[in-house]
């Protein structure tokens, strides 16, 4: 029996086998039909399968970015079945990188993910540690994971731009630069008198701020309220959400470019 498993394992070294997504790999180890050691050519990884899933092409390269040409699963303790975690991955690498999404949300067109967070595992090992990871609102909504409060204006997710954040913070900044108009943001003009109206979101209403001789004017009153009610909502969750995240809301400034 040994000198046969010897045998086949002399004939298979070396043989070359074609996968249906992931590329070439051939046989560098063979154990058992149950147990055979290939590695892949691009990129390079040794892949432990059976030798069926061998010869159907079913065998994976966990370093092949395969989602949305660009991510991968990575060598590690997290699989797809994770599926919270990969649920979140795939739907970063979704928002960065597919283009049906872009034609739709055009804002997300320049968004990437950091080297870093390509690999599946350095993004679930960074989110298991994350103290508001799988946390929820008063209301049961999950928190969501955000990449531009702490770095106002960020355009990547890394683990220096990203921080877990419930649904009133993550809505608290959105520019919504559609519906607002040509005007400066929290502004918009009353043809019939010429006149600028400052209107701002709070606790989910519109407020108007009033009525003013010129657009600066007008956005220095919403700037005013805009940064107020920032604070509040600050301190409303302070304790509920990471430090670096409670600090940049509280010294973040509303600015023309917005």
């Amino acid at each position: 029996m040994h000198s046969r498993v010897e045998n086949i394992k002399n004939m298979m070294i070396g043989k070359e086998f074609q996968t249906k997504r992931k590329g070439k790999c051939f046989i560098i180890d063979y154990k058992g039909y149950n147990n055979v050691l290939v590695k892949f050519y691009e990129p390079s990884c040794e892949v432990s399968c059976q030798m069926q899933a061998l010869k159907n092409g079913n065998v994976s390269n966990p370093l092949y970015p395969s989602v949305y040409k660009n991510g991968f699963i990575g060598i590690g303790e997290y699989s797809s079945k994770d599926e919270g975690l990969y649920c979140l991955w795939k739907s970063m690498l979704l928002r960065s990188y597919d283009d049906k999404y872009h034609e739709k949300y055009p804002t997300y067109k320049d968004v990437e993910v950091c080297d870093e967070w390509l690999n599946f595992q350095n993004f679930a090992d960074w989110c298991s540690k994350q103290k508001f990871f799988n946390a929820k609102d008063a209301k049961e909504r999950p928190y969501h994971l955000d990449k531009d409060i702490v770095v106002k204006g960020s355009k990547i997710y890394s683990p220096n731009t990203c921080s877990f954040v419930p649904s009133e913070v993550n809505t608290l900044l959105l520019k919504r630069g559609k519906s607002r108009g040509v005007c400066l943001i929290g502004v918009s003009k009353h043809e019939p008198t010429g006149s600028y109206l400052a209107n701002v979101k709070h606790s989910g209403r519109n407020v108007h701020l009033g009525s003013y001789c010129t657009e600066n004017e007008a956005f220095q009153a919403y700037k005013l309220a805009k940064e107020a009610y920032i604070k509040e909502v600050a301190e409303k969750w302070r304790g509920k959400i990471d430090d670096k995240v409670y600090q940049a809301l509280l010294t973040y400034q509303v600015e023309t470019t917005d």
